[in-house]
Protein backbone atom coordinates (compact mmCIF):
# COMPACT_ATOMS: atom_id res chain seq x y z
CA UNK A 1 0.00 0.00 0.00
CA UNK A 2 1.55 3.35 -0.70
CA UNK A 3 0.94 6.30 1.30
CA UNK A 4 -2.24 7.88 -0.48
CA UNK A 5 -3.93 4.52 0.12
CA UNK A 6 -2.85 4.19 3.91
CA UNK A 7 -4.51 8.03 3.82
CA UNK A 8 -7.22 6.78 2.68
CA UNK A 9 -7.29 3.50 4.50
CA UNK A 10 -7.04 5.65 7.78
CA UNK A 11 -9.63 8.15 6.62
CA UNK A 12 -12.60 4.72 5.98
CA UNK A 13 -11.32 3.60 9.83
CA UNK A 14 -11.80 6.70 11.40
CA UNK A 15 -15.41 7.46 9.66
CA UNK A 16 -16.32 3.83 10.35
CA UNK A 17 -15.25 4.23 13.82
CA UNK A 18 -16.78 7.90 14.70
CA UNK A 19 -13.48 9.88 14.69
CA UNK A 20 -14.18 13.14 12.92
CA UNK A 21 -11.42 13.78 10.25
CA UNK A 22 -14.27 15.97 8.03
CA UNK A 23 -15.14 19.17 9.28
CA UNK A 24 -17.31 21.59 8.11
CA UNK A 25 -15.85 25.12 9.71
CA UNK A 26 -13.28 26.68 10.58
CA UNK A 27 -13.70 26.36 14.00
CA UNK A 28 -14.27 22.74 13.96
CA UNK A 29 -10.76 22.37 11.69
CA UNK A 30 -8.62 23.74 14.26
CA UNK A 31 -10.36 22.18 17.18
CA UNK A 32 -9.89 18.98 15.75
CA UNK A 33 -6.22 19.63 14.67
CA UNK A 34 -5.71 20.99 18.36
CA UNK A 35 -7.41 17.58 19.63
CA UNK A 36 -5.03 15.83 17.32
CA UNK A 37 -2.04 17.39 18.62
CA UNK A 38 -2.53 16.92 21.70
CA UNK A 39 -3.09 12.73 21.12
CA UNK A 40 -0.03 13.19 18.57
CA UNK A 41 2.33 14.71 21.33
CA UNK A 42 0.69 11.93 23.91
CA UNK A 43 2.03 9.38 21.27
CA UNK A 44 5.30 10.82 21.09
CA UNK A 45 5.52 11.60 24.86
CA UNK A 46 5.09 7.53 25.34
CA UNK A 47 7.70 7.06 22.55
CA UNK A 48 10.28 9.31 24.45
CA UNK A 49 9.69 7.88 28.14
CA UNK A 50 10.32 3.95 26.92
CA UNK A 51 13.71 6.16 25.07
CA UNK A 52 14.29 7.45 28.67
CA UNK A 53 13.71 4.50 30.77
CA UNK A 54 16.48 2.84 28.24
CA UNK A 55 19.24 5.32 28.53
CA UNK A 56 18.21 5.63 32.42
CA UNK A 57 19.07 1.57 32.62
CA UNK A 58 22.17 1.79 30.25
CA UNK A 59 23.57 4.97 31.74
CA UNK A 60 23.59 3.15 35.33
CA UNK A 61 24.05 0.07 33.95
CA UNK A 62 21.08 -2.27 35.08
CA UNK A 63 19.03 -4.15 33.54
CA UNK A 64 16.04 -3.30 31.11
CA UNK A 65 12.97 -3.26 32.80
CA UNK A 66 11.70 -5.35 30.21
CA UNK A 67 13.02 -7.76 27.31
CA UNK A 68 14.95 -5.69 24.22
CA UNK A 69 12.31 -7.25 22.03
CA UNK A 70 9.32 -6.26 24.24
CA UNK A 71 10.96 -2.58 24.32
CA UNK A 72 11.63 -2.19 20.69
CA UNK A 73 7.74 -3.29 19.81
CA UNK A 74 6.64 -1.13 22.29
CA UNK A 75 8.50 2.05 20.16
CA UNK A 76 6.92 0.45 17.01
CA UNK A 77 3.97 0.30 18.24
CA UNK A 78 3.91 4.02 19.61
CA UNK A 79 5.69 5.37 16.53
CA UNK A 80 2.87 4.17 14.58
CA UNK A 81 0.49 5.83 17.02
CA UNK A 82 1.93 8.84 16.18
CA UNK A 83 1.86 8.28 12.68
CA UNK A 84 -1.74 7.54 12.65
CA UNK A 85 -2.67 10.68 14.31
CA UNK A 86 -0.30 12.98 11.72
CA UNK A 87 -2.15 11.21 9.22
CA UNK A 88 -5.23 12.08 10.77
CA UNK A 89 -3.98 15.86 10.94
CA UNK A 90 -3.36 15.65 6.96
CA UNK A 91 -6.59 14.06 6.30
CA UNK A 92 -8.14 17.05 8.51
CA UNK A 93 -5.76 19.88 6.25
CA UNK A 94 -6.73 18.10 3.03
CA UNK A 95 -3.23 17.23 2.44
CA UNK A 96 -2.02 14.51 -0.21
CA UNK A 97 1.00 13.47 2.62
CA UNK A 98 2.79 11.63 -0.40
CA UNK A 99 2.80 14.45 -2.75
CA UNK A 100 3.88 17.01 -0.12
CA UNK A 101 6.49 14.48 1.07
CA UNK A 102 8.12 14.48 -2.69
CA UNK A 103 7.86 18.16 -3.05
CA UNK A 104 9.43 18.59 0.42
CA UNK A 105 12.22 15.83 0.15
CA UNK A 106 13.03 17.55 -3.34
CA UNK A 107 13.60 20.68 -1.44
CA UNK A 108 15.55 19.03 0.96
CA UNK A 109 17.84 17.63 -2.00
CA UNK A 110 18.98 20.78 -2.94
CA UNK A 111 18.96 22.58 0.54
CA UNK A 112 21.22 20.16 1.52
CA UNK A 113 23.31 19.26 -1.43
CA UNK A 114 27.26 20.12 0.16
CA UNK A 115 26.41 17.69 3.21
CA UNK A 116 27.50 14.66 3.47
Amino acid sequence: MDLKGLQKYQEDFDNKHGFPVSVSTVPEKYLQISKDLVGLFGEIGEFANIVKKVNLSLDRSTALAAPLESIETSLKEELVDSLIYLIRIATILQLDLEEEYLRKITLNEEKYRGYK
